[in-house]
């Protein structure tokens, strides 16, 4: 899925910027409102390197199928464009670590249809949220976890595309907060088709210091997940407290994390070299200010 650089077909050149030459690829969460190849277009105009979408409503179980013939369109001014990698997101409904059968059931319909759009898009990676275990336990949760991406990956065989397990804000019985609960699935599911997004502003909610020792929490990430798992980050600045549990995204340099947080990490020599993807609140309005930020960041 990833490419040697091209050129968009669409009639529209993209925007230059100094991302084609750093080994970072920076993208964003795009709407699709007006159909997959506006967003790898609008991507374009903002000067991005990589992008992420819903292939559906993140709120709703069921969608229409994809259209085949949009479908191509897409794959190919993708395939044309120097893009890489493309993400997508599944929906905010799915608990995979669900113990009630029905929700359970429902959940690993609702992903494998969600593996199936994604890899139909070409995508590299569908982010996954970890799931809560609503009072069952910890370890059960994590075992309900594994057993449905099993069951899931049993059902695509031929599927390329990756799933990655998203850190969380650890919030309520949510799992993923600490990172031995992402390393303990991913050891017992034992798939390559397993990957993991690190998010910012989740890390810095859950209580990981991002901003005052960012080496002891990718220490603590490569103990408990490895480094090698690692294939998207998230980048959010947070409005919450360290530790608070909050999962809202603040925009880049706002928050919690702040400008200095967020530029240790983006020239980290361990991160420097993964996409990183914003997910800032007012993308329509806010989306190119996010971006002029973390090029100035980035480049410090």
């Amino acid at each position: 899925m990833a490419k040697a650089p091209g050129v968009f077909s669409g009639g529209l050149c993209c925007l230059s910027n100094q991302s084609f030459n750093s080994p970072m690829p920076l993208g964003a969460h795009l709407p699709t409102s007006k159909g997959f190849a506006a967003a790898l277009l609008n991507a374009q105009q903002l000067g991005l390197d990589c992008l992420q979408i819903f292939s559906k409503s993140p709120r709703q179980w069921n969608a229409a199928p994809l259209d085949a013939a949009k479908v191509a369109d897409f794959r190919a001014k993708w395939e044309a464009s120097n893009f890489t990698p493309l993400v997508a997101h599944d929906s905010y409904l799915i608990n995979l670590a669900a113990t009630n059968p029905e929700v359970r059931e429902k959940s690993i319909a609702a992903m494998i249809d969600e593996v199936e759009r994604a890899d139909a898009l070409g995508c590299d990676y569908l982010v996954t949220h970890c799931g809560a275990h609503l009072k069952s336990g910890e370890e059960v949760g994590m075992k309900m976890l594994a057993a449905s991406l099993v069951e899931v990956l049993e059902k695509t065989p031929d599927l390329k595309v990756k799933i990655a397990l998203e850190n969380t804000a650890g919030q309520g019985t949510t799992l993923g907060g600490p990172f031995h609960h992402i390393g303990t699935v991913l050891k017992s599911v034992g798939s390559p088709r397993l990957s993991v997004c690190f998010d910012t502003c989740h890390a810095h909610a859950a209580g990981h210091d991002i901003v005052t020792d960012l080496e002891s929490v990718l220490a603590d990430f490569e103990a408990n997940i490895g480094l090698h798992n690692l294939g998207v980050v998230h980048l959010n600045d947070s409005k919450g407290k360290l530790g608070g549990h909050l999962d809202r995204h603040e925009h880049i340099g706002e928050g919690g994390i702040g400008r200095e947080g967020m530029r240790a990490i983006l020239n980290h020599p361990k991160l420097k070299h993964l996409p990183f993807i914003l997910e800032t609140p007012e993308v329509d309005t806010k989306i190119a200010d996010n971006i002029v930020m973390v090029r100035e960041l980035q480049g410090a």
